[in-house]
């Protein structure tokens, strides 16, 4: 069952846009009627129709949306190459912000993580839309783009980025590794939970820092993912039989969900989070706090601990529809609210990973 990402943030790594055909309507109002988690009302199911059906779907359920055959793509874990810059787009008060993945064309090129963009091959961004920025990113495999970025520390650079296959990490250990800063990206399902284990066994045998030392966990970038990864993970971190949090489906339909067994870590957790952190990211770090197991610095989350599915349409396309609600271990939800960090820092800060990691490792007893 996979979280679909916050609609704030936008992967850009698509060669090329995918237009939508005619969609079959009678298919996508039976789905809906039938699966979707709070029953829809019928005149909304028949007020669908080709015209805005993007703005229709919402207005039944805020995350649903048809997807193209071309554009639909398997989570970040999957082993499938994308082709792209290498990088995420996430839109800002002060302007887009790319997220460089490791690995990509992107880093290649000398980009800074989480720099604000300010042109693409010459033009100003300035004003524009996520999709449209995103459309002037997306291109075919082998060609470049010329961006222009504010830096970190002041002035503004320009790189030269070869769009290019590669497979983004959901979990990468940010170097050096000593400072024991561990990145989430995504919850893949099967896949996240061993990285983060090989990542800290990894640790644990290379590194000389004290092993009960703090770990620090990026969510920043971490915009949803697979449900039962989420639960997975926060399971490492938490005695055998906890209980993690129970899924809401419709009709009454509940489910609780317990740590499993096995090895645990117990060394004192800090997740950072931000507006992105969203869905499966925002269930792993509100699970480890209700259990006092985590701290929170950085920004509000997203605020969507709903869960939604893919149906696959006659036409190729596929239905993406929520058909289930998490709630935490007190019976409580994140959606609509998100989770307010223990230590809030500002938008300058949150870009700034160094400066985010001195705050949490001050705030860790």
């Amino acid at each position: 069952m996979r979280i679909a990402p916050a609609l704030a943030v936008l992967v850009v790594v698509l060669a090329s846009a995918q237009c939508l055909h005619a969609a079959p309507l009678e298919a996508i109002r039976d789905i809906l009627r039938r699966h979707l988690l709070d029953p829809p009302d019928e005149a909304a199911l028949a007020g669908l129709s080709e015209d805005d059906l993007q703005g229709r779907l919402r207005d039944i359920d805020p995350y649903a949306r048809i997807i193209s055959g071309g554009e639909y793509r398997t989570p970040l874990g999957a082993a499938d190459s994308w082709i792209g810059i290498g990088a995420g787009l996430a839109m800002r008060a002060g302007g887009p912000v790319l997220h460089v993945y490791r690995g990509g064309g992107a880093e290649r090129a000398g980009v800074p993580d989480r720099v604000r963009l300010l042109e693409i091959d010459g033009a100003s961004v300035r004003g524009q839309d996520a999709e449209t920025i995103a459309s002037g990113l997306r291109g075919e495999a082998g060609s470049t783009v010329r961006l222009r970025v504010a830096l970190p520390g002041g002035g503004e650079k320009s790189f030269t980025v070869r769009r290019e296959a590669f497979s983004p990490l959901d979990v990468e250990l940010v170097p050096p590794g000593n400072q024991r800063v561990v990145r989430v990206r995504d919850f893949a399902g099967g896949l996240t939970r061993p990285a983060m284990r090989a990542t800290l066994d990894f640790l644990a045998r290379t590194t000389t820092s004290d092993p009960s030392a703090p770990l620090i966990i990026d969510l920043r970038d971490a915009p949803g993912g697979d449900l039962y990864e989420a639960f997975d993970l926060a399971g490492l971190f938490l005695p055998a039989g906890t209980l993690l949090g129970t899924i809401r489906g419709r009709d009454g339909y509940a489910l609780e969900i317990r740590a499993p067994g096995g090895d645990k870590y117990s060394m004192p957790l800090t997740l950072l989070i931000g507006p992105e952190t969203a869905s499966s990211a925002e269930i792993f770090a509100g699970i480890l706090r209700q259990h006092e197991r985590a701290r929170l610095v950085g920004q509000t989350t997203y605020g969507k601990c709903s869960s939604q599915t893919d149906a696959r349409l006659s036409d190729g396309s596929v239905l993406r529809y929520t058909n289930r609600e998490v709630l935490f271990p007190r019976g409580d939800t994140c959606t609509g609210s998100g989770l307010t960090p223990d230590l809030a820092v500002g938008d300058d800060e949150l870009d700034m990973l160094q400066r985010l990691v001195e705050r949490a490792r001050a705030l860790s007893p």
